[in-house]
């Protein structure tokens, strides 16, 4: 039984170590090139897994695919191709897996008194820069906003792929009061 499990283990070892995996973006609008190497004569036919698109390159050794509207997540053998050759015969497929990566970043909304000090923004995953109004660096200072509401972003930056959210920033005025009268 020992033996048994040990070899299990080997064979999942192996076969992790070769699948390919590659991360897109999610809701991206640009496209992911993927090519095997070129042999002269050979056809290749190439699919993709739904709703992936392939944007051209059908029949050569390189194709380019938009994956736009595919949900987040890991898709097992999303690329696949095989070659033809000249003789008629045909490869086994190649695929690639391809993890979307989707990161919906979060960050504390803002309410404060328009005198209140400059406050250090705080949004997930950290290493992300903000923009807005009132906006300086990882500060948001009240003062500078003004009262009223302001939109404050949070954009986080990973492997290529930008994810970005948004909240507002609510700056409250000061309450008026009279002077005080003497009789």
């Amino acid at each position: 039984m020992k033996l048994f499990f040990s070899l299990l283990l080997i064979f999942l070892f192996v076969n992790t170590a070769k699948s390919q995996v590659d991360t897109v973006c999610y809701n991206t609008s640009s496209a992911s090139t993927y090519q095997v190497v070129n042999v002269p004569g050979d056809t290749y036919t190439w699919s993709v897994a739904s709703p992936g698109v392939i944007v051209n390159g059908q029949g050569t050794n390189l194709i380019t695919v938009n994956w736009g509207t595919v949900n987040p997540g890991l898709i097992p053998n999303a690329v696949s191709a095989f070659a033809t050759n000249s003789f008629g015969c045909v490869s086994p497929p190649v695929n690639i897996d391809i993890f979307v990566l989707n990161i919906i970043p979060t960050i504390t909304p803002i309410n404060l008194c328009v005198n209140a000090p400059c406050v250090t923004l705080s949004g997930t995953p950290s290493g992300g820069t903000w923009s807005g109004v009132g906006v300086s660096g990882n500060q948001f200072c009240p003062s500078t906003a003004g009262v009223g509401s302001t939109q404050i972003t949070y954009t986080y930056r990973i492997g290529g792929c930008t994810f970005s959210t948004v909240t507002t920033a609510v700056v409250n005025p000061l309450p008026s009061i009279s002077p005080i009268q003497h009789n």
